[in-house]
């Protein structure tokens, strides 16, 4: 007799269902209409977390702070002589104290780095009794605001909850993508992290996927039902399987099917596609181009140079701000040169290019012609 599908089928009532995406709203921290504000960046911990966890954030991060320092700084002698004297925790040179301090800004958009004088006074309008520069963890520093939102000093917390109050010329402050009346910066990785979650996610499933490859599931089917004889086939199974011993049993005692991994779904979604697009999201959102981490193929020797020319106008911009912040607060004038200048070689391409280049490497000029001439 025919079953009445009327009266049998039921919702299977899945877990998960298709739903509009927004993005939440947000408003800048800032700083309070009554009294003194502090600020703490409490997601230090996890911002570290991603960056050491995560090779392509730590790539892109490494390469900003590696370029940003360049060949080093230069200066006059007597600058160059203050400097050299900096060892941060003792080990550093301040090239590496730069270094660090531009990473750290990219992990967590504020740095810090206590500036230590050779008398204990405040450091002088030359630098000239600058002695050492420290960095320190900004996950222990707390900005101090005042009522009309500037900036006044800092407390740090110390591993005992006792606070060590620092005044605003005490600390070296690098601050990154500081938005309106915002009293902190904003990182990079803040708005990576979803990405980062995925890749992770990923990473994962396709690790299991992979191992099934090699120890893939079997469904065994025996010719009885009975539990003895089925946990002595398990046992037996489990030994061979382990050992890489054959299995005999007799032709129709047992069948099976081995569920082999990635078929079917994989001829659909390629996880490896999708895993490297969200990795290139994150080095965009890193502010790295693909060609700097050497990772990119496939491109031209003209549009490479371009690649590489915008690169070096955040790179530049890198440098500037760092040599202003020195300037400003510990200062001392110093210079930081770009690694590798490509405007020297733009000038090869003239035979390829016409006369884009006979001007001056600095100057382009671009003509226009109305649509009526």
């Amino acid at each position: 007799m025919a079953m009445n599908v009327k009266n049998t089928t039921t919702s299977s009532g899945l877990d998960q269902s298709l739903k509009i995406q927004t993005t939440d709203t947000q408003e800048v921290d800032r700083a309070g209409a009554g009294a003194e504000t502090t600020w703490q960046s409490s997601n230090w911990p996890t911002y570290l977390g991603y960056y050491k966890s995560h090779i392509a954030t730590k790539s892109v991060i490494n390469k900003l702070g590696m370029w940003g320092v360049g060949k080093g700084f230069k200066a006059d002698s007597r600058t160059t002589k203050i400097l050299q004297k900096v060892k941060g925790w003792g080990k550093d040179t301040f090239n590496e104290v730069m270094d660090n301090q531009v990473r750290v800004k990219h992990i967590n958009g504020d740095c810090y780095g206590e500036i230590i004088t050779t008398d204990g006074e405040k450091i002088k309008p030359n630098g000239s009794n600058l002695f050492n520069l420290k960095p320190l963890n900004p996950g222990t520093m707390k900005h101090l605001i005042n009522t009309q939102g500037m900036l006044t000093g800092y407390t740090q917390t110390n591993s005992d909850g006792s606070e060590t109050p620092f005044d605003l010329e005490d600390i070296f402050h690098l601050v990154l993508n500081r938005t309106a009346d915002e009293i902190h910066g904003t990182g990079d990785i803040e708005s990576l992290t979803t990405f980062l979650d995925k890749i992770k996610q990923l990473d994962e499933d396709m690790a299991v996927m992979f191992h099934r490859f090699v120890v893939p599931l079997v469904i065994w089917s025996l010719n009885t039902d009975d539990p003895t004889a089925m946990a002595t086939f398990k046992t037996q199974e489990k030994a061979a399987w382990n050992t890489g011993d054959n299995l005999i049993v007799p032709d129709t005692a047992v069948k099976y099917e081995l569920l082999e991994a990635g078929r079917g779904v994989g001829k659909i979604i390629n996880p490896m596609e999708w895993r490297n697009k969200w990795t290139e999201e994150v080095i965009k959102g890193g502010g790295v181009p693909a060609l700097i981490m050497a990772i990119e193929a496939g491109t031209t020797e003209a549009s490479s140079k371009m690649v590489y020319l915008a690169w070096q106008q955040v790179i530049e911009k890198e440098q500037r701000d760092i040599e202003a912040q020195v300037k400003a607060q510990l200062g001392l004038t110093i210079k930081y040169e770009f690694p590798a200048r490509i405007e020297e070689n733009l000038g090869e391409d003239e035979g390829k290019d016409g006369d884009i280049n006979t001007g001056k490497k600095s100057e382009v000029k671009i003509t226009t012609k109305k649509i009526n001439d």
